[in-house]
C-alpha cells in the first residue's frame, strides 16, 4: 500500500486514464440499442423476423379496423408470436364476432380454412378488402401472403 503525504491516510493508486476511457467507451457501446426502422406496413411481410414483429406491433398499435383484412393474412405468418399478435388484434377490434375455432399453433391447412370464414366474415358484415369464399377468392389468403414475401 501507498502511503500519502498526510499521515495515516492510505492513497490508492490512480486508475490509468487509457483503461478508465476504454472501460467506459466499451460500456456505453454495449448499453446502445440496436435500431430497426421499418417500413409500415411493407414490412408485415418482411423475411426479416424482427421487422415483420415491430411491423405487425405497429398494426396492432394503430387499432385501425379497416386494415383487419391485413390480420388475416397474418394468420397465415410461418411465426406464431406473428399469428398470436394478428389473432390479438382481430379480437380486440371485431368485440363479439366469431373466432372460428382459430389457435396460433394450428396446422396450416386449418388455419388456412378459418382465415377463408373469417374472410367471409368481413365480407357480410360490410368490410372492404377482403377476398370472398368463391372458388376464385378462396386461394387468396395464401396466395397473398406468399406473393409479398417473394
Amino acid at each position: 500500500m501507498m502511503r500519502c503525504a498526510v499521515a495515516f491516510h492510505r492513497c490508492r493508486p490512480p486508475l490509468p486514464r487509457k483503461g478508465l476511457l476504454w472501460l467506459l467507451l466499451v460500456a456505453a457501446a454495449g448499453c446502445r440499442a440496436v435500431e430497426t426502422e421499418i417500413d409500415y406496413p411493407k414490412d408485415l411481410y418482411h423475411p426479416d423476423y424482427v421487422k415483420r414483429s415491430k411491423a405487425v406491433a405497429e398494426f396492432a398499435g394503430q387499432r385501425d379496423r379497416s386494415r383487419l383484412p391485413e390480420a388475416f393474412q397474418l394468420l397465415l405468418d410461418d411465426d406464431a408470436n406473428i399469428r398470436l399478435v394478428a389473432y390479438a388484434t382481430i379480437r380486440d377490434l371485431s368485440p363479439g364476432a366469431e373466432d372460428f375455432g382459430y389457435r396460433p399453433y394450428l396446422p396450416q391447412e386449418v388455419r388456412y380454412g378459418i382465415v377463408v370464414r373469417w374472410q367471409a366474415w368481413w365480407v357480410k358484415n360490410g368490410g372492404t378488402g377482403a377476398a370472398t369464399t368463391s372458388e376464385a377468392g378462396a386461394a387468396a389468403p395464401l396466395a397473398t401472403a406468399e406473393a409479398a414475401r417473394g
